[in-house]
């Protein structure tokens, strides 16, 4: 089958494809002689696999080691079981951030109740969040910066330009 045809059996863009095909992810296809890929039946299943095994939080590189090891033996359980011990791992302690992340962000909000009490003092822009203690790690850096899905960023590509606006207009007496 052609590349637009593997695509389409398995929802996997034609780019993505190529690229995985220059990883050595994907078997490299044959050409025909327009130098078209031609790709056989068993492409489909490698594709599941890989996005599927990249839901599972595992990285290409882990992808490629597995591969790596299934074509040499066959067998792929203890390298899948050593990596996904690995990503539980992640996730514990992504989890641990997470809830000291929460716990501050809980603190703040209970600090902020008062609408009295919070007058800005030069140079303090709110007291409150110099109060709580920030976390000194990667996750305050991806929630900071978090990309929305690709349906909302096409979405907010329009808003670009409205993104600053606020900055230069007026205090028209926010409810906050």
């Amino acid at each position: 089958m052609l590349i637009g045809e593997l695509a389409k059996a398995t929802g996997v863009s034609p780019k993505t494809i190529r690229y995985y095909e220059t990883l050595g992810l994907l078997k490299p296809a044959r050409r025909t002689r327009g130098n078209y890929r031609v790709y056989d039946e068993s492409a489909i299943p490698m594709l599941q696999f890989i996005r599927h095994a990249e839901r599972l939080g595992f990285s290409l590189k882990d992808i490629r080691q597995v591969l790596r090891v299934w074509r040499r033996k066959g067998i792929t359980c203890g390298i899948i079981r050593q990596i996904a011990q690995q990503k539980l791992e992640q996730v514990d302690a992504l989890l641990r951030e997470l809830m000291a992340l929460r716990e501050r962000l809980q603190r703040l909000i209970e600090a902020l109740t008062d609408p009295h009490n919070c007058r800005p003092k030069h140079p303090c822009i709110c007291r409150y969040v110099m109060e709580v203690p920030p976390l000194e790690n990667r996750l305050t850096y991806l929630l900071a910066n978090w990309t929305p899905t690709p349906h909302r960023r096409r979405h907010q590509r329009r808003k670009r330009k409205e993104r600053w606006a606020w900055w230069d207009e007026e205090d028209e007496g926010d409810a906050y």
